[in-house]
């Protein structure tokens, strides 16, 4: 018998190798956008800003002399307040809201930014699936053309992520309207296993969505409930298949994560050593030691800027890199997608002579 999911292993690096030729910088540079807001195994990354706010307590300040005698019985502060009062509940109340307006909006703001990357991210996830079909590496056409597909798997991924944290949602809320309630250590065991099964059945799904449906929908041009069953039944009839496939790609995400891992210590060692040497320059042959350095705004902007600029230039050397991955990744998930049914063969099979006659359409 043969599996699906270790054939498809060399096949994926045939079709890497065809689509990432020509080596053109302009082809390349577009395939490295597309893999910073994809990603290998389109998984994405949110960062939560922390804000905190300092309230002064009542102490002197910067216009009170040591001796200058401090307010005391009725007389009032510039905040209209008596001094040694407790400010008004009305006051307080005030002050608390205003501060909760502020972390809302902020908290408004970054989920507005998180939605608007994932969107991006899937409107360029279906254009290198596009890319890959056609052999053309495009992103204005391909964009626009698939800008509704997007968007359907956007609002998709959205329910499925709402539908995920609802049950932890309303547990955390029974609590806290019910706070006397005994919580013993079969309840604990309990909700843990349904937490966990909630989560796997989430993450079995995006997955799926994410490798083999969204490859469905653009080889039938349909949307997420379409594509969906239409790769149903190929799941549900190969169920060996898959769970072949399951193994091989958690090896193959291991062994290429090494690799990332070595290569990325070698770049930013090299890199890192260049801009040591050229930051000791600085420190001793420019500024004449540390701590002329330490004294100079100048020298620690210059060498803030140094620092900056060294990670960049590691960052862009690896992005080949990561294009590399990107590609292998996501050709070897839809040549499995392939071998378990033809009619949803996103590339064609790679021929013996290796040739492709198709070039890169530079917008």
């Amino acid at each position: 018998m043969s599996w699906h999911a270790i054939d498809s292993v060399d096949e994926a690096i045939e079709e890497t190798q065809s689509f990432l030729s020509p080596l053109e910088l302009r082809r390349w540079a577009k395939l490295a956008l597309i893999s910073i807001f994809v990603g290998t195994g389109g998984g994405s990354v949110f960062s939560f800003l922390n804000s905190g706010s300092s309230i002064p307590s009542g102490g002197p300040t910067g216009n009170e002399s040591a001796g200058a005698p401090m307010p005391a019985g009725n007389e009032t502060v510039p905040g209209g307040v008596p001094s040694g009062e407790v400010p008004p509940p009305a006051q307080l109340f005030e002050t608390a809201q205003a501060e909760l307006a502020i972390i809302a909006a902020i908290a408004a703001v970054l989920i507005g930014i998180g939605l608007v990357i994932a969107l991006i991210s899937d409107i360029l996830r279906f254009v290198f699936y596009d890319d890959l079909q056609t052999d053309e590496v495009r992103l204005i056409e391909p964009a626009k053309r698939r800008f509704g597909q997007a968007l359907r798997l956007f609002g998709f991924k959205l329910v499925v992520q709402l539908l995920t944290l609802a049950p932890f949602a309303a547990v955390v809320a029974y609590f806290i309207l019910n706070s006397n309630v005994p919580v013993g250590p079969g309840v604990i065991v309990l909700g843990g296993l349904l937490a966990a099964g909630i989560l796997l059945v989430s993450t079995v799904v995006s997955r799926i969505t994410s490798e083999f449906v969204v490859p469905t929908m653009v080889v039938t041009d349909s949307g997420v409930l379409d594509g969906w069953r239409r790769f149903w039944p190929v799941l549900r009839g190969q169920l060996a298949q898959f769970g072949v496939y399951l193994v091989v790609h958690f090896l193959l995400l291991l062994a290429i994560g090494i690799a990332q891992a070595i290569i990325s210590v070698l770049v930013y060692g090299i890199v890192l050593t260049i801009g040591g040497v050229i930051g000791l320059v600085i420190v001793f042959g420019v500024f004449g030691g540390v701590s002329a350095v330490a004294a100079s705004h100048v020298a620690l902007v210059l060498l803030g800027l140094l620092a900056l600029v060294t990670l960049v230039i590691g960052w862009v050397l690896l992005l080949p890199v990561q294009v590399a991955v990107l590609t292998y990744v996501t050709t070897y998930e839809v040549a499995m997608l392939g071998a378990a049914d033809e009619e949803l063969r996103l590339r064609p099979e790679s021929d013996s002579s290796g040739t492709d006659d198709s070039a890169a359409v530079v917008e």
